[in-house]
């Protein structure tokens, strides 16, 4: 028997499902400052490959993920670059995935050569290892430094794998793993660092007090902020003077005929204005150098923001 007047001005709730297998198992607070530190190991991470491969490379985080350690070993594909991290005063090991292209790629530049190809996969010769463990010392510094407003340590020892069943680790703990894309001679590669839940719950609380804090700013080696220098050099903008414009109804436009003159609101004293990258930042007057037309800069409004060129 069914009384569906007594269904009558209830409120449907919206029941959420619960993922036992994948448990959230940090705050939205937690989540936002992981986010805010790997995109800074990011910036150290473009930096260093920066200098190590003389070539342009640009390191995006795409996301954070909460995954089980079982799921993530068998999604990686065989032979790879796996460099597992021992911390020392977390008691527990980070894993960084590294295409072994991209790898081989740091290991020709490195030894003089020019790199053409990001696609091959194998396991390094004992040759190729070493290299690529001395360029791991400094993406340690910066795993390490990205931490360190957060959570102080150093990493005890650090070894290569290139099979994921070689990685002993607890199959069914969870865990938090940083996606990055990585961009370097036209190619996109993915790198991704792995922590294990056990090892970051011993300091989770001293984290969520941190919470919100602002991290000190990074000094930057002599090397560093010349690479830093060169590649912000190589940025491209966008700089366009605006000769003039002007309004038209859409009737005017289609009625326009051959040798119509369309006045524009631009006088001819008056300098025109440049944008950047769509912005009016400058005043100038028009020209020409070397039978080439140009524009004198006359007046700059103010100072480029960064977020502006972006």
């Amino acid at each position: 028997m069914s009384f569906p007047n007594m269904q009558r001005g209830r409120k449907r709730k919206y029941v959420e499902t619960y993922d036992f297998k994948h448990p959230k198992l940090f705050s939205k607070e937690i989540m936002r400052t992981l986010r805010a530190l790997h995109e800074t190991l990011g910036r150290s991470l473009g930096r260093t490959f920066n200098s190590t491969l003389r070539n342009k490379v640009d390191v995006q985080l795409l996301r954070i993920n909460q995954v089980v350690m079982s799921e993530f070993i068998t999604g990686i594909q065989a032979p790879s670059a796996l460099y597992v991290l021992a911390i020392e005063e977390l008691g527990g090991d980070i894993i960084l995935e590294l295409p072994p292209g991209l790898c081989l790629y740091i290991v020709e530049r490195q030894s003089g050569g020019r790199g053409n190809d990001l696609t091959l996969r194998r396991t390094f010769t004992t040759i190729e290892e070493k290299i690529m463990n001395r360029v791991m010392q400094r993406v340690n510094k910066d795993v390490i430094t990205a931490w360190d407003p957060y959570i102080q340590f150093t990493v005890r020892n650090m070894v290569y794998e290139s099979k994921p069943e070689n990685v002993h680790l607890i199959n069914d703990d969870p865990a938090v793993t940083a996606e990055y894309a990585v961009e370097v001679a036209g190619h996109q590669s993915i790198i991704r660092l792995v922590y294990p839940y056990t090892l970051l719950k011993e300091s989770l609380n001293e984290m969520i007090l941190r919470v919100g804090s602002h991290p000190r700013k990074e000094e930057l080696s002599p090397e560093a902020k010349e690479s830093f220098e060169k590649t912000l050099k190589q940025i491209n903008v966008n700089i366009r003077p605006l000769l003039g414009k002007t309004r038209l109804s859409v009737w005017d436009l289609l009625h326009l005929e051959e040798d119509d003159i369309i006045p524009l609101d631009q006088k001819v004293e008056k300098p025109l204005k440049v944008t950047v990258n769509g912005v009016d930042k400058m005043a100038a007057y028009p020209g020409t150098v070397k039978a080439r037309r140009a524009v004198k800069i006359y007046e700059v409004f103010e100072e480029i923001k960064e977020s502006e060129l972006l």
